[in-house]
């Protein structure tokens, strides 16, 4: 069944995505417009995953559906399930997308922050906040409903913290002093403040951004300005 297509739901891209591609038509050659098939499915694939970050990011994963998505994406469902099996495989794929770009965004801000411990844990929660605060879909699919999907979504979102938690807590390991060593677990120390830093951006985000962003960050950077009193003047970079 052939979805409408509004002219005012046109997908909203994600970073790096290639422009949309139109739908071939039926008894089209096997170039077309100059384009090989499995060139215009990948295409046509990303025009799925931006309309499906417009979607979810609107609604929500439990109020979208195949036929909005497609809708938003100018395409057929035909063609949805050419590339996913299910509502679900499109939110894990458009998750696993917005991750990969939030992890090159925050590696790209370390090679350019402070090299000390403290410069380090800056640059990537800024990094983190400008990213979610750029487009509030973001924010809904990664901080909300990648919770909410099924085990396996659960599981990724599961990774990403650890991936996070195992960034900070070799950054902890360098604030903390040396005598708190085996005193304090730095990886639950690690995960919890990966939970606060989390919880701090998601209540940001439903407030619409009100706060501006320096305040949210220094909010954030707080906890380790404190973990930072505990060095003694001596130990800490310069």
């Amino acid at each position: 069944m052939s979805a409408r297509r509004p002219a005012a739901h046109a997908p909203v891209p994600l970073a790096g995505s290639a422009p949309a591609a139109a739908e071939a038509p039926a008894g089209a050659r096997r170039r077309y417009n100059g384009l090989a098939p499995q060139e215009r499915q990948r295409l046509r694939r990303l025009q799925l995953l931006a309309a499906g970050l417009a979607v979810f990011g609107r609604r929500g994963y439990h109020g979208a559906t195949v036929r909005e998505v497609c809708a938003t994406a100018q395409l057929t469902e035909r063609y949805f399930y050419e590339s996913f099996e299910s509502l679900a495989a499109l939110f894990a794929a458009v998750y696993a997308e917005l991750r990969e770009q939030l992890m090159a965004r925050v590696m790209a801000a370390l090679g350019h922050g402070a090299p000390d411990a403290f410069g380090v844990l800056e640059a990537a929660m800024r990094a983190f906040l400008e990213f979610i605060r750029e487009d509030a879909h973001r924010g809904r699919v990664m901080l909300l409903d990648a919770l909410a999907v099924d085990p396996a979504t659960s599981q990724q979102s599961d990774s990403t913290a650890r991936d996070y938690a195992a960034l900070l807590k070799r950054q902890l390991e360098r604030l903390l002093p040396p005598e708190l060593g085996g005193q304090v677990s730095t990886t639950l120390l690690a995960d919890g403040m990966v939970g606060l830093n989390i919880w701090i951006a998601t209540r940001w985000m439903e407030g619409g951004f009100r706060e501006p962003l320096e305040t949210v960050l220094r909010t954030n950077l707080l906890p380790y300005r404190g973990l930072r009193a505990l060095v003694p003047a001596r130990g800490r970079p310069a």
